[in-house]
């Protein structure tokens, strides 16, 4: 199933791109396609905690995705 991401922060920087679209099986969840992004961007794995958004909702890492499915992905935000 193809899942559309997109990088935001931090992680836009490190990635080198906004968004890109990726290729995962289905019943796939948040996690699994984390683990897939890290191997396609190994300068991520670095990156201790990422937070996700699906579709506009923050999601859990046991979330299952479905195809088409927009992922959201930023690093921890704090204010001051």
């Amino acid at each position: 199933m193809m899942i559309k991401l997109r990088y935001f922060a931090s992680l836009q920087e490190i990635v080198g791109s906004a968004d890109e679209e990726v290729f995962i099986p289905e019943g796939s969840s948040v996690e699994s396609l984390l683990e897939v992004v890290k191997t396609i961007h190994n300068s991520l794995k670095d990156v201790e905690m990422i937070l996700v958004a699906v579709n506009g909702k923050y999601a859990k890492l046991g979330a299952s995705l479905e195809d088409g499915d927009v992922v959201a992905l930023f690093p921890p935000v704090s204010g001051g």
